[in-house]
């Protein structure tokens, strides 16, 4: 058993730039990692708890993807008693999370089943509560300055804050503060 943790503690450490300069020897060990350890495991815990549409094979690649970016760039440290493996799990889990956003659609009122309505008014009133609030979440986005507006038009089509500060050429720092202020705007708001 210890000798498996010994070994597993020696591939992660070789996944690390700041541990190992020879990116050749990085890549291998990333490989040896994907093949022994990461695919299954993380692929299995796709498989549970994946419900989008998007393929669990898709999602695996796109959080090993991510996880090689952020441990290239030196944004992942070991922590004691964490695997790596559950480091990828994390990203996958955040992966899913963006598919589900990506997949979320507004029902016009015209549009929802006769039989719903006819049904319960009770279910009525509070989807006409739920598209009001709606409303008012849009208006109080519009409000907003360009830049925080940008960042949280982002959040809402799925994108990741790496992706949102690529896309407006700003640091991940300064995305979440916008995101923040934002958020605190909008509450403010709420409350007037």
């Amino acid at each position: 058993m210890e000798m498996r943790h010994k070994s597993n503690e020696v591939l992660v450490e070789r996944l690390l730039p700041h541990v190992n300069d020879d990116p050749d020897d990085r890549a291998i060990a990333w490989e040896e990692w994907y093949a022994s350890v990461g695919a299954p495991s993380v692929l299995a815990f796709v498989r549970i708890q994946n419900d989008t549409s998007v393929p669990d094979a898709d999602i695996l690649q796109e959080a090993v993807v991510t996880a090689y970016e952020e441990v290239e760039r030196g944004r992942y440290e070991p922590r004691l008693g964490i695997p790596f493996t559950a480091y990828v799990k994390g990203i996958a889990r955040n992966k899913i999370r963006e598919a589900r956003r990506r997949t979320w659609r507004f029902t016009p009122i015209e549009e929802t089943p006769a039989y719903l309505l006819e049904s319960d008014t009770s279910h009525l009133e509070r989807t006409v509560e739920r598209r009001e609030q709606l409303a008012r979440l849009y208006d109080g986005i519009l409000q907003l300055p360009v830049c925080r507006r940008q960042v949280l038009q982002g959040y809402l089509t799925g994108q990741s804050t790496l992706e949102i500060a690529e896309a407006l050429g700003m640091t991940e720092e300064t995305v979440r503060q916008h995101k923040s202020r934002a958020l605190r705007s909008l509450r403010k708001l709420q409350y007037q």
